[in-house]
């Protein structure tokens, strides 16, 4: 049974919610309070009715008012696609079936789909969650064994809880020796009436005397009604014996005068047997004789037939040769394909080294390493050399490109240079522009005094700073020597590694600092500040009025021809880095080859070839060598091959030569005409042995017969002098004579049986016959017998009237007072001594048929639940636990480590005991309910388990073919187990989910 679609259509806080294509391992994610419990509790509901309100399980009922109930739809085994729809109702709800065949049903049809299981024994069985792991930490140590006993028998602890509440209600009745038990105190107080009871009684004389003649009339009855049945017997003995007397008489006589006549005694049917015996004596001399002369046939021929005794014993080796004739013939033919598959090795082989111009023999070939890393190797080199190849194409393209941009910005450069004004000649045009300009240039000499002062500044600032970094690198260097110095007078040699290299490191910054000279920049820059504020106050003296304006004109084209130029020279220095790049790129280049050269070296090297070849092609050569190494290893194992085939052919022909020397006819030593030739003789010898042996059969079953008859006819003979002597004679005519007197006595004898036969009939024995024979008077004897059974039954009449009387003055006496009361009281207590106990009895007989049913189970069910549960326990712990047997007290388990050391339940560790639940939870339902298709339902039970006991668990759980499992979880680490369609996620606060 698989779950296929759960539609929600109001349970708890889920609303509208359709969950489809649930797979046969099904993960629901989500945070608390998502709705794991809820779906949990939806899928139950649905398949078994919702909780009512009297019970304590909640019910789901939507807190906004919506429609409650839901729908689930099925994959069954018997009804193929089931949907089951359960809403608000009566008290679980009411239900629909709808199967695939159109056909629909109602409560009815759901405990035909769900074999009649209830909500109780699912969850007990296939659904279960960490509240029954923790209950079995929450136990004491000697109830664990109980807990996993009842578990493992009806997957909950109920088993275990009926035993407890059973012991305990009996404990509460009855216990041997104590003192408080309901049926204890009332069996004290019973025992105490008695006495008082027995103590008023013996205070009335009376009443002791009336019950002592009570008693003696009970027995004087008894005595009368046991002396009735007597009499009555002994009349109707005589009565038979009145009847029988004559027979009896005769009988008498006739016995008494066959034992005055003695014992003759004949022979039964003595006159027929000797006649038959006489009969039977003439066939047996015909049947002598006439075996006689077949046996003399018989030699004959078995005198003519000649055997080849040597061929005959060497019937094995032929039966061999002409077995292995088809396997000589398939060697053949296999010794012929193989030297041809040889031949195309070696062919193959000679091209590989032709195209290799391999000078080294096979012997070294075969040594060649070709393992999958060096092939590698190859391809990557192919790849390389090919890359490079291409590379080395597109360089040239660029680099050809690259010049002819740079050599045209060089061209225009040096074009627009010409056309700038000579400095000179700039310079004068500078001095008539700048006359009418006197503002600018005195603005231009405070602007560079300024910046002199600020570079003064700081090269004052940067030697300071040098003068610092001096002083800390010469602090650190000797805290550095004091630290090694510390470590080698110590022994500690990692100190004084470590105070080396610090010293190390502060040498090299106190050098910098001490050798490294002030920047250049600062100081070359208030130089060229200095000489440019000199400059400007020289112009600033030299200004003399004239043509500003013209020399201005002049200046401004001039500058724009200089922003030309510098344009061009910020596109030369652009052409230029990419110029530069590309001869970069051609350096790197060259140094790929470089390294592809030596790859390709050391693989020519290990494939032994030219790295003529192998710069070129070489995975193509690594493909070569190793497909010729590979023929070089078949064709060895080929070699070998034909080599055992021409041995197996070399011992059959040895065979069919040494057989051959028995035929010196045959013309030749051909192998399948030395084996025809072979079977064909060796058959007709079998047949000539054949007929030896049934004509030698036949020889000793004659000479039985002859043997036999001869016996029997000496028996015969034998048995008629037996005759004689048993009927004390020595002829035949005295035979005769005996025969007559013993035919009289017989009938006498016989008569003497009829009557014995009549009076077997009788009730009355041998003996009674004989002690009755010397009555005469029967008739008068049963007169006087029924008399006395007369006054015997007016004795106890009158008995009984007296006894009537006793009794009402014992009751008179009862109920008078004392006694009477001690009398109800025990009476009473008496009875509720019964009422008691047969409840006790209840209880006892239902922890009997419990213990009975627990037995059962242990013999015939427990032992396959146990050994599957050890497998399920030995692969959950890796093989660190691999058994479990049934305790000796019968409501435990044994649990066998690796080393053959066996625990109690409560001696495991918290996760083992665990783990020895969920096997046999697990194991439960694959043997004792294996027939029932439910899927599993599983809730964060898996949570106290580490990481190797949860992967196992899980891998254990994918292994359960043929059975869905729905594993709910709260736990982020364990998603990482199951593909990304095997997990559907849950939010807090979704509404609908559609997949």
């Amino acid at each position: 049974m698989r779950i296929e679609e759960l539609h929600i259509y109001g349970y708890g806080k889920l609303e509208n919610t359709i969950i489809s294509r649930l797979g046969d391992f099904q993960v629901f994610y989500g945070e608390n309070e998502a709705g794991k419990s809820t779906i949990m509790a939806f899928i139950h509901g649905i398949l078994f009715g919702f909780p009512t309100k009297q019970q304590q399980e909640l019910r789901y009922e939507p807190k906004g008012g919506g429609r409650y109930g839901g729908k689930l739809s099925l994959r069954h085994p018997e009804y193929g696609l089931v949907a089951i729809e359960r809403i608000k109702g009566k008290a679980a709800g009411d239900v629909t079936i709808f199967l695939e065949d159109g056909t629909s049903g109602g409560e009815e049809l759901l405990k035909a789909l769900l074999g009649n299981f209830d909500k109780s024994l699912f969850q007990a069985v296939f659904s279960f969650n960490l509240h029954g792991l923790q209950n079995v930490h929450q136990m004491k140590d000697e109830d664990i064994g109980r807990f996993l006993f009842s578990a493992g028998t009806l997957g909950t602890d109920r088993l275990a809880k009926a035993e407890i509440e059973l012991q305990k209600e009996l404990e509460a009745r009855f216990k041997p020796s104590g003192k408080k038990p309901a049926l204890n105190a009332r069996l004290a107080n019973l025992r105490a009436l008695e006495t008082e009871l027995g103590k008023a009684a013996e205070k009335n004389a009376r009443y002791g005397e009336l019950i002592k003649e009570r008693d003696a009339i009970v027995d004087e009855i008894r005595s009368l009604g046991e002396e009735i049945p007597v009499l009555v017997a002994e009349a109707d003995r005589l009565k038979e014996w009145e009847r029988i007397e004559g027979i009896a008489r005769e009988e008498a006589a006739l016995a008494d005068e066959l034992c005055r006549a003695g014992n003759v005694a004949f022979l039964a049917r003595g006159i027929e047997r000797l006649e038959s015996l006489k009969q039977l004596l003439t066939p047996y001399s015909i049947q002598i004789e006439t075996i006689k002369e077949r046996k003399e046939l018989l030699k004959k021929e078995i005198d003519s037939i000649v055997l080849h005794k040597a061929l005959l014993e060497n019937e094995a080796e032929a039966a061999e040769l002409n077995e292995l004739i088809p396997v000589y013939d398939q060697s053949r033919r296999e010794s012929a394909q193989l030297e041809e598959r040889l031949s195309q090795l070696v062919e193959r082989i000679v091209i590989a080294k032709e195209k290799l111009h391999l000078g080294i023999d096979e012997e070294e070939i075969a040594t060649i390493n070709t393992d999958i890393y060096l092939k590698q190797q190859a391809e990557e080199a192919d790849e390389r050399r090919k890359r490079a190849a291409a590379l080395k194409v597109q360089l040239e393209a660029d680099f050809q490109e690259e010049k002819a941009g740079l050599e045209q910005v060089e061209k225009d450069l040096s074009n627009a240079r010409a056309q700038l004004l000579p400095q000179d000649k700039r310079s004068r045009f500078e001095k008539l522009a700048e006359a009418g300009n006197e503002s600018a240039i005195r603005d231009q000499i405070e602007a560079c005094k300024e910046r002199i002062s600020l570079l003064e500044e700081a090269v004052k600032r940067e030697e300071g700073h040098r003068n610092q970094s001096r002083m800390a690198g010469a602090a650190m260097m000797i805290g550095a020597l004091a630290l090694a110095i510390y470590g080698y007078m110590g022994g500690e040699w990692l100190v004084l590694g470590a105070g080396i290299i610090f010293a190390g490191i502060a040498a090299i910054v106190f050098g910098k600092s001490l050798f490294s000279s002030s920047s250049a920049k600062p100081s070359e820059e208030l130089v060229r500040q200095k000489a440019r504020a000199k400059q400007l106050e020289e112009e600033l003296l030299s200004i003399r009025p004239g043509n500003a304006e013209a020399a201005a004109s002049q200046l401004e084209q001039d500058d724009i021809q200089r922003m030309k130029v510098n344009s061009l020279m910020a596109r030369l220095e652009q052409q230029t880095a990419q110029y530069e790049k590309v001869l970069a790129r051609f350096d790197h280049l060259e140094k790929e080859e470089a390294l592809l050269r030596e790859q390709v070296d050391l693989l020519c090297k290990e494939l032994k070839i030219s790295s003529t070849i192998g710069k070129h092609m070489p995975a193509e050569a690594f493909k070569i060598v190793e497909e010729c190494k590979a023929a070089i290893l078949e064709k060895k194992r080929i070699e070998g091959k034909i080599l055992i085939l021409k041995e197996r052919q070399a011992e059959i022909e040895a065979r069919a030569e040494r057989l051959a020397r028995h035929f010196p006819e045959l013309p030749g030593k051909d192998i399948h005409l030395v084996a025809h030739t072979a079977k064909t003789a060796l058959e007709e010898e079998k047949k000539k042995a054949i007929l030896l042996n049934e004509k030698s059969r036949k020889l000793e079953e004659l000479e039985y017969d002859s043997t036999k008859l001869e016996k029997e006819h000496a028996i015969h003979v034998q048995a008629i002098r037996e005759l004689f002597v048993q009927a004390g004679v020595d002829n035949e005519e005295e035979y005769h004579a005996a025969a007559q007197l013993a035919m009289a006595l017989d009938e006498k004898r016989s008569r003497l049986n009829e009557l014995r036969t009549e009076l077997s009939f009788s009730i009355l024995g041998k003996e009674e016959i004989e002690e009755l024979l010397p009555i005469r008077n029967a008739s008068g004897l049963v007169q006087e017998v029924n008399e006395k059974i007369k006054v015997a039954k007016q004795g106890i009449e009158r008995l009984q009237q007296r006894l009537a009387e006793v009794r009402y003055e014992i009751q008179v006496l009862e109920e008078g007072g004392t006694f009477s009361e001690l009398l109800h009281s025990f009476k009473m207590a008496k009875s509720e001594f019964e009422v008691e106990a047969k409840e006790w009895a209840v209880y006892k007989v239902a922890e009997e048929l419990l213990r009975r049913t627990t037995g059962r189970f242990k013999e015939y069910h427990l032992p396959r639940l146990l050994k599957q549960a050890g497998d399920y326990l030995g692969f959950l712990t890796g093989g660190k636990y691999r058994r479990l047997f049934l305790a000796p007290s019968g409501t435990g388990f044994l649990i066998e480590r690796a080393d053959n050391t066996r625990f109690e339940a409560n001696e495991l560790s918290q996760a083992t005991t665990e783990q020895v639940y969920v096997s046999l939870r697990l194991a439960l339902a694959e043997t004792i309910y294996e027939k029932f298709s439910f899927p599993f339902i599983i809730d964060d039970s898996f949570v106290n388990f580490d990481g190797e006991r949860t992967d196992r668990m899980i891998e254990l759980l994918k292994g359960l073919d043929g059975r869905q499992v729905l594993f709910f979880t709260c736990h982020t680490h364990l998603l990482s187990h199951f593909g990304e369609g095997q997990v559907h996620h849950l939010a807090r606060n979704h509404a609908n989910i559609h997949r």
